[in-house]
Formats: structure tokens, C-alpha cells, sequence
């Protein structure tokens, strides 16, 4: 597999507002083939996570509707899986 990454000037939002920091977690191999990309491309896998989560949120916008599905949100037992 090859990647293509092709660098468009994203507005730098930090001078209209402070960036948000959050946490996800993932499965681990979900996350290697995440960073394989990122190195790839030469970018940070945090710069490619903003630039996916952005052109998610255009797609969205542009199209009005992005299915996705998902259920009820359920959280993990205390202790673990």
C-alpha cells in the first residue's frame, strides 16, 4: 500500500482560539497502521488525525448527512474489559 498525502495550507486556528487536547483510545493494531501512515506521509499521527478529523467534518457539512453507526455508548465494567 502506498500513501499519498498531499499538503493543502490548513488555516492555523491557534491565533483565533487555543487548541483542545483529548484522549482516545485504541486498538493497538488500529494505531500502528495509524502511525505506519503517518511516517509514510512524513507527518505527525497528531497531524493526521486533526486533518482527518477536519475533512470528516467538511464531508459532513458538504453533505449533510455522514452515516454512521453507532449504538448505544457503553462503558467499561470498573477493573477493566
Amino acid at each position: 500500500m502506498k500513501l499519498c498525502i498531499t499538503v493543502v495550507a490548513m488555516p492555523n486556528r491557534r491565533k483565533q482560539k487555543p487548541m483542545k487536547r483529548i484522549t482516545v483510545t485504541v486498538d493497538p493494531d488500529d494505531y500502528a497502521a495509524f502511525d505506519r501512515l503517518a511516517q509514510e506521509g512524513k507527518v505527525t499521527a497528531s497531524w493526521l488525525i486533526r486533518r482527518s478529523m477536519r475533512e470528516f467534518l467538511e464531508r459532513r457539512d458538504k453533505d449533510g448527512i455522514v452515516a454512521l453507526n453507532i449504538g448505544p455508548a457503553r462503558r467499561r465494567a470498573a477493573g477493566g474489559a
